[in-house]
């Protein structure tokens, strides 16, 4: 039987998925989709696939895919994804599709734990009473891992620094050959992820996995004959970031440090290894001190003309190439030597890398702040290296989110990875957004750089939040602008008013799932990856259109890039990442077939510039409204 006739006899009208699920319906759009990747599969084609909220897009691509009898590698954005991908959905289809082999999740490597890594902390006379508090947690959670995934370590937060002195880090593992004979667990679970016939991967392994390839330092993850990437939006900015590189001062101190450590536990009569220690901890106390105390975001060319920055920087690439030299003759006294060697060699050559750079592909710059600064180098594009080991791989690729494509054309996306040649479909949403949903928009409301913009866009959300008692998200583009709409609220909203930052995403949610006339306040991270079903959620704010700052420098060296080409930047790099963001915003308010509510947009641009047409080409069908009576109707 064709794959094809195999998709309907699952997805289809009394196919096993209708027989076997309660309320299933038939999605034409997912079956059409599930058809379009089993050719791609079939074939070996590179396929864009845009599928609306609702689509059913997992089950689309995992089932050809399983039908198939080939190796997957799926690559998500989210740890949620991949965790309802293992525990839910594939059990669910590997039975239906009578699928064989083992499905397996591999992570980074710095999410699991290092039980010598451990040890060397858990001996650090510096430690506090808190530190060796969290250690004893550490250890008792270690004896009873079986794969020693922090993600199963409930009792230490998730971005708690001391996770960094006892994962499984590069530099350690291979400075000291470690296998699974030693009692460390990355070894095991990658050997599992090998065998697996469907591993599931984020795109930030991925893309370590495709610079180690592209850099020919080898792989982390096996080879494939199926590639699909779920929230493939966010792949472009991934990649870069690891095609690319920073150095930060955490990093730096952090290695000041181990040294420090190393030099008690491993070297004590080395005097220089701690003189140099103290020597490098001075020269990145020094450059952040030359970058000055306010937060800022330096271009190479505003660096290069600060010469004391320069200077000192080079100061302490020396001194790291001085520390390199000392740590040499005594890798062989201990295993934290031997690996901070390998990482002091790192560091100097990143920094020296930093300062040579002369490729029109790559970006340098610098964030800086009172007590931190981070090196970054970024290339302008990924496309070549990606689209070549592309082609080195081979096999069938499959690009799918809610939002790829800009204005109804899937050019930019394509562009950033190199995938021009590759198929594309765009599948609407199931849902009746223009009956389930109004978009308000109201007339009046100032320029965004109005000094009161988002006090009078509070003042015309009000009524709404009053008809919907709260159960609202109000999403902002920057930091500064929520912190204004806190002061405000907190002062007049008599229900419970919840804001970013104030606890970790996942219990904000469920608190808001939870409570009576509650108000979440979000940014950026809240913009994608939040589904909140039913009347928990009847209004969504998006207070601007979401454009990158202009003195970005990553954003200045892309527009010139695009200006020397006879581009406009605005045009051809501001308004599709615009585009792109404020679709995941709007995508939040409507995540089931029997959701209504109101998407509250602010900012007057969107009717009344040139460009607004092209953003708002990109949303689904909503009904646009612009009296507040009318959007309030949606909301009773």
């Amino acid at each position: 039987m064709s794959l094809k006739k195999q998709i309907q006899s699952i997805l289809g009208k009394d196919g096993q998925l209708s027989q076997n699920t309660p309320d299933y319906e038939v999605r034409h759009a997912q079956v059409e989709m599930a058809e379009t990747v089993a050719d791609v599969i079939e074939e070996s084609q590179t396929l864009l696939a845009e599928a609306g909220t609702g689509t059913g897009k997992t089950f689309a691509y995992l089932i050809p895919a399983l039908l198939s009898g080939k190796k997957v590698i799926v690559s998500t954005a989210t740890k949620t994804l991949q965790d309802q991908l293992l525990s839910k959905d594939i059990p669910l289809l590997m039975d239906i599709c009578n699928a064989k082999g083992t499905a397996k999740i591999l992570k980074g490597r710095e999410n699991y734990i290092c039980p010598q890594r451990l040890e060397i902390a858990e001996t650090a006379e510096q430690n506090t009473k808190e530190v060796w508090r969290k250690l004893s947690l550490i250890h008792d959670w270690q004896e009873k891992t079986l794969v020693g995934d922090k993600s199963e370590l409930t009792s230490l937060d998730e971005n708690d620094p001391l996770w960094s002195r006892v994962c499984a880090r590069m530099e350690f593992c291979q400075a000291n050959e470690c296998t699974g004979d030693n009692g460390c667990f990355y070894p095991g679970v990658k050997q599992q992820a090998t065998d697996a016939e469907i591993l599931i991967v984020n795109h930030h392994l991925f893309c370590a996995d495709l610079a180690l390839r592209e850099q020919g330092f080898g792989e982390i993850l096996p080879e494939a004959d199926i590639y699909i990437f779920d929230e493939a939006h966010q792949l472009p900015d991934i990649a870069a970031q690891f095609l690319g590189f920073s150095v930060s001062r955490f990093q730096l101190d952090e290695l000041v440090r181990d040294v420090r450590l190393a030099y008690k536990k491993e070297s004590p009569e080395s005097i220089e290894l701690s003189d140099q220690a103290k020597a490098v901890e001075d020269k990145v106390r020094i450059f952040n001190e030359a970058l000055g105390k306010w937060e800022k975001r330096w271009t190479w060319e505003s660096f290069s003309e600060a010469k004391t920055g320069h200077k000192t920087l080079e100061h302490l690439r020396n001194q790291l190439s001085l520390l390199a030299d000392v740590i040499k003759p005594l890798t062989d006294r201990g295993k934290l030597l031997s690996a901070l060697y390998k990482r002091t060699q790192e560091f100097e050559k990143q920094i020296e890398t930093w300062l040579k750079a002369s490729s029109e592909n790559q970006i340098r710059w610098i964030e800086s702040s009172q007590a931190r600064f981070k090196l970054n180098l970024t290339p302008l594009s990924v496309a070549a290296p990606f689209s070549r080991q592309r082609d080195a791989l081979g096999g069938a690729w499959v690009f799918t989110s809610a939002t790829l494509s800009v204005n109804q054309s899937f050019d930019y996306f394509a562009h950033r990875l190199g995938l021009e040649s590759a198929r594309t479909h765009q599948w609407e949403s199931p849902f009746d957004y223009d009956q389930q949903a109004v978009i308000y928009h109201p007339i009046g409301l100032p320029d965004p750089k109005h000094p009161d913009y988002i006090k009078i866009c509070l003042r015309a959300a009000w009524p709404l939040l009053l008809t919907s008692q709260g159960r609202a998200f109000l999403l902002f583009t920057s930091h500064k602008a929520l912190q204004e709409a806190k002061v405000i609220l907190s002062q007049h909203w008599e229900g419970t008013l919840m804001v970013q930052g104030d606890g970790p995403k996942t219990t904000l949610l469920a608190r808001f799932k939870e409570t009576d006339n509650a108000i979440l306040l979000g940014t950026s991270s809240f913009w994608e990856g939040v589904d909140v079903k039913g009347d928990a959620l009847k209004l969504v704010l998006i207070d601007r259109i979401p454009f990158i700052p202009p003195d970005d420098p990553v954003v200045q060296a892309r527009e010139s890039f695009l200006k020397q080409k006879g581009l406009s930047g605005f045009f051809n790099f501001q308004i599709p990442e615009a585009t792109i963001a404020l679709k995941q915003g709007v995508g939040r308010l409507i995540r089931d077939s029997s959701d209504k509510g109101v998407l509250m947009l602010c900012d007057p641009r969107l009717t009344q510039k040139s460009y607004g047409k092209i953003i708002t080409n990109s949303f689904p069908s909503f009904k646009w409204v612009y009296d507040v009576n009318e959007a309030k109707e949606k909301l009773l």
